[in-house]
């Protein structure tokens, strides 16, 4: 069979080419042109409330027009930064 495509060999380029069998197993296959650094993934978090909980949480987060999601994000931070605050406080007495 004939063919109009003309292939060559290919052969890595030196600097492309692993040192080391650790080299090799760290890119598992990837070519380092791929391997950029990914921003975080965010983490679900799954609440179990009741409805009438469930719905007070919606009705504060529309008073302060925010989603749901965004208010309890805000209250878990609060919390978190509160505590923080109050660890360093401690510490410096």
């Amino acid at each position: 069979m004939t063919t109009k495509f003309k292939l060559q060999s290919h052969t890595a380029k030196p600097e492309l080419r692993p040192a080391s069998p650790e080299d090799f197993s760290n890119d598992a296959g990837m070519v380092r042109s791929q391997q950029q650094p990914r921003p975080l993934k965010p983490v679900r978090l799954n609440l179990d409330l009741t409805p009438d909980f469930h719905e007070r949480v919606k009705l504060r987060a529309a008073d302060l027009r925010l989603t749901g999601a965004q208010y309890v994000r805000e209250l878990i931070l609060k919390d978190l930064q509160d505590r923080i605050l109050d660890e360093l406080n401690s510490n410096q007495r």
